[in-house]
């Protein structure tokens, strides 16, 4: 039986991977990323469950990451009319 270490912890280079993958929407980049960051925030609370502090800090930068994520993609989708990174033009700007 395959134990739960053994699954979490390709987890970080698979989403990195998809990452790398993903690079011509903003959303699929940002939703890996934010992927990327729940799969460390797992591997961290498994491999060490009591350094709560820093588990907390690492959710906290995540929903951080988050929300600047979104802020930017509302801001290109309104400038841009997509989500798309080859649309954006930095003269527009």
């Amino acid at each position: 039986m395959l134990s739960l270490i053994s699954i979490i912890a390709p987890l970080p280079v698979l989403t990195l991977f998809t990452f790398m993958l993903t690079r011509k929407q903003l959303l699929m980049a940002l939703l890996s990323l934010e992927a990327t960051m729940l799969a460390l925030t797992l591997l961290l609370a498994h491999t060490s469950p009591s350094h709560t502090l820093s588990i907390i800090t690492l959710l906290t930068m995540a929903a951080c990451e988050a929300s600047v994520g979104l802020a930017v993609l509302v801001l290109m989708t309104r400038t841009a009319g997509s989500d798309t990174l080859t649309s954006l033009n930095l003269n527009k700007w």
